[in-house]
């Protein structure tokens, strides 16, 4: 069992795994989420609100609010890195979790994260790395202090 660090954005993830080699990693998991990059009109845009059944009681109208389509690819995509997380954590294969992301993103994978997975954070960090190649991802994580 090792640890693993969890890099990602809205858009882009990379779960690796530390290695006997200082600042080299192995990629457990590349993945990319495109529909959080696209536009509104392309994702398909919430209802300003609307009215359900035709009930005539005063008060009694099913109003929604919009929900922004990004918001709901976002959440769709830390749902999907924190189930990768999960499973991994409850096989066994990982040890320790550091997990790094760009704000508020880091908050939607933290709240999707098993009972289990956030027992094992090491350290969470709010930035987004993922332009980062491996060797320079090392050196920056390792440069921060533990909060």
């Amino acid at each position: 069992m090792k640890n693993w660090l969890v890099v990602a954005n809205a858009s882009r993830a990379r779960v690796l795994e530390e290695t006997a080699q200082r600042d080299v990693y192995f990629h457990r998991a590349d993945l990319v989420h495109p529909a959080s990059r696209l536009k509104a009109q392309q994702i398909g845009a919430g209802l300003d609100g609307h009215v359900e059944g035709g009930s005539r009681v005063p008060g009694n109208a099913g109003f929604q609010q919009r929900s922004d389509p990004h918001e709901r690819e976002h959440q769709r995509f830390a749902v999907e890195l924190a189930q990768l997380v999960n499973k991994g954590v409850a096989r066994g294969d990982c040890a320790g979790l550091v997990l790094v992301a760009s704000n508020p993103f880091l908050g939607q994978i933290k709240a999707e994260l098993s009972g289990q997975a956030s027992k094992i954070l090491l350290r969470v960090i709010a930035k987004d790395y993922t332009a980062l190649r491996d060797d320079e991802l090392a050196r920056h994580v390792n440069s921060l202090p533990y909060a």
